[in-house]
């Protein structure tokens, strides 16, 4: 009841973080991977070196984002939004159109950095920024739409991919973008302006409160400073480099088990469920207990879900599979988003965000390509998620150590 008075409160704009992050899909690796077999035929690659142009396009739009991200600081969010999506829908048909590598290394590195990317720092901090209370209610509506992506994209990607081939489904995606995504965006944030004034309204309010503990917005370069910034990263990067290895390499992990690829994408399905649970679950959890409590909380399932993968062979392991991963994502969407907000305040949300993007994107783009090479070289899945077991440990430990340093709700902004 409490979600349900919440959506009726801001249907509109809640639609536009969960809208976004729908759409997200078309630059997130689970997609985008369900092209690689005929893109390595057309273009003559193997599975380690699209892993590297992949990862090394991934890590150059990161890079960019860097700097881009910081102006949703500064730039109305609406323009922020037009610009973004006119990106994705060039990217797309870029994608459609490439015959070289370095026509593909542009695609990649357009759809990644302006879907993945900027359009998840427009949702992730939208949703942080102008909801204070309800910001874990916020957060888990709007990343519930990662998990409709993951439900719905795959079998899209499918039905194109055998209807019409990789390079018309591409260029489908771009006219989507334009005629459908840019209309029902400028729609839900329509009044926004008013919005932002009463969020420019209640910091000016906050920073002239005489008060002996005065409200404090943390810039990027003091976030930085802090250890327990760092301290957390194990746990906030474990995840995304972990799961998104796994579904870039879904081709080679189908043929490896001799499952059915059918029966993998229709395992997102189940994924998605799950991912939605998890952002529900974790959005009540932190407006009641604090992001704190769910960090300690969701990387668990990630252990049985590598020893999954690497002792199950008949394919009852791919529900299970996308089971645990579904609920440790779910779950780490919210609290990624809610974490930084609690800690160091909203004002400048756009740049630390965008920051944390950039060291998740490069860290699971480096994963993806040694995961690449490994398979060239070999290495066995059993192998694998064997050590990606031992991460998380180690990630485990680096959290416990963060939460026994000073509570990071004093003298912050919320």
């Amino acid at each position: 009841m409490g979600y349900l008075r919440f959506l009726l409160a801001h249907p509109r704009f809640l639609s536009f973080g969960f809208g976004l992050n729908v759409f997200v899909a078309l630059g997130q690796t689970f997609y985008v991977s369900l092209y690689n077999g005929e893109v390595r035929a057309a273009l003559g690659l193997s599975h380690g070196e699209l892993a590297a142009l992949y990862g090394t396009a991934t890590i150059v739009g990161s890079v960019c984002l860097l700097a881009t991200g910081r102006l949703l600081d500064r730039v109305d969010l609406r323009w922020f939004t037009v610009a973004t999506t006119i990106f994705v829908a060039v990217g797309c048909w870029l994608f459609s159109i490439a015959t070289t590598i370095t026509g593909l290394f542009i695609a990649v590195f357009a759809v990644r950095f302006a879907a993945q990317g900027l359009w998840g720092v427009c949702a992730q901090v939208s949703m942080a920024r102008y909801f204070d209370a309800d910001r874990g209610k916020a957060a888990a509506v709007s990343n519930a739409g990662y998990a409709m992506g993951f439900a719905i994209f795959p079998l899209i990607g499918a039905w194109l991919l055998t209807t019409y081939g990789w390079r018309e489904a591409w260029a489908l995606s771009a006219w989507f973008v334009i005629i459908v995504v840019l209309p029902l965006t400028m729609f839900q944030l329509w009044g926004h302006g008013k919005r932002h004034k009463a969020y420019e309204e209640k910091l000016a309010g906050l920073a002239n409160e005489k008060t002996g503990s005065p409200v404090r917005q943390w810039t990027l370069k003091e976030v930085l400073t802090d250890a327990r910034f760092w301290l957390l990263q194990p746990a906030m990067l474990t995840v995304p480099a972990i799961v998104f290895s796994i579904q870039f390499h879904q081709l080679y992990l189908v043929e490896y088990r001799g499952w059915a690829l059918t029966s993998f994408a229709g395992g997102y399905a189940v994924y998605s469920a799950v991912s939605l649970l998890g952002t529900l679950i974790a959005g009540s959890m932190i407006d009641r207990h604090g992001s704190y409590r769910v960090i300690t909380l969701y990387l668990w399932p990630l252990v049985p879900a590598l020893l999954v993968l690497a002792f199950i062979s008949s394919a009852v392991a791919i529900p299970i599979l996308m089971a645990l991963t579904g609920l440790t994502f779910g779950m780490g969407l919210v609290v990624f988003v809610t974490i930084w907000a609690e800690m160091y305040g909203t004002k400048n949300m756009g740049a630390i965000r965008s920051f944390n993007i950039f060291l998740n994107v490069s860290l699971a783009s480096t994963v993806m390509v040694l995961t690449g090479s490994l398979i060239d070289s070999g290495v066995s899945i059993e192998a694998m998620s064997y050590g990606g077991v031992c991460i998380v440990v180690l990630a485990l430990g680096s959290t416990a150590i963060a939460r026994r340093m000073p509570n990071p709700h004093e003298n912050v902004a919320t």
